[in-house]
């Protein structure tokens, strides 16, 4: 197995043993989908428009998208368990939610044209987005837009990186590999196939309470402490934060999104 497919299975895996957590996640900060309707807003997405999601986990943002935007939306997830709870929560017709990998979209995607290809919060766990952009090119009508919505930046005061603070407070090393896909490899990606590229942020609040309880979910615990067990990760994640406190009234976290046009 080369290290794309190992990385793939780790991150289906991850994703796979989320799901209640993500769930309980939501329930409390109703986030995701609140993020991908911040897309679709920065975007001018269109009313009744059909949308392809690559890395829809359980539909939240299909959902969203649908309700807001009366859109029909075809959800793809590496995630056989985040499918099946999705399959639960979308009873729409207008969405169809599917197993599959985001880089080979042929076999289950065909011939169809989608007027949005779109990656809510999901871009940065592709071990190869070049190619991940080219399979979404390919489903996508001229004049149609792919658009991603990213990590968060922890941002305090003169533009400091407050990851790597709370990392050197806690005594613990940074991550080698965040993120699978850094943000300008993704969008060095787009623009290799798009035009007209645009870039957006959404600013909140340095919450402290939300930021530990985001990275309390399996597959986000697991970017922070790879190699650890879930129990160790989430007392890690939350003791990591907890070094902010002193920061909140100058921090922020930034939600970066970048869009480009087919054609």
């Amino acid at each position: 197995m080369d290290f794309n497919e190992k990385v793939k299975r780790n991150v289906a895996k991850n994703f796979d043993r989320s799901i209640q957590i993500y769930r309980a996640f939501e329930e409390k900060h109703r986030f995701f989908a609140a993020y991908a309707l911040k897309l679709a807003e920065a975007i001018g997405l269109d009313d009744g428009s059909s949308i392809l999601d690559v890395g829809c986990g359980y539909g939240l943002s299909a959902k969203a998208l649908n309700e807001r935007y009366g859109c029909q939306v075809m959800g793809v997830d590496l995630s056989p368990e985040m499918i099946a709870a999705g399959l639960s929560l979308c009873k729409n017709e207008d969405i169809c939610l599917m197993v599959a990998d985001g880089e080979d979209l042929f076999p289950v995607v065909g011939d169809r044209q989608f007027d949005y290809v779109v990656y809510n919060a999901s871009i940065f766990i592709f071990p190869d987005a070049a190619r991940a952009i080219d399979e979404a090119f390919g489903c996508l009508r001229n004049g149609g837009k792919i658009a991603f919505s990213y990590y968060p930046q922890l941002i305090g005061k003169d533009d400091a990186d407050l990851f790597a603070v709370a990392f050197e407070r806690l005594g613990e090393p940074m991550p080698r590999y965040r993120m699978i896909t850094d943000y300008p490899d993704a969008c060095k990606a787009l623009e290799t196939r798009c035009g007209n590229i645009r870039h957006h942020r959404w600013t909140q609040p340095l919450d402290i309470g939300f930021i530990q309880d985001f990275f309390s979910i399996p597959a986000q615990s697991a970017s922070l402490f790879p190699g650890r067990d879930y129990d160790e990760r989430h007392d890690l994640a939350r003791r990591l934060f907890a070094t902010l406190k002193d920061m909140t009234g100058d921090g922020c976290i930034v939600w970066r999104m970048a869009e480009g046009v087919k054609g």
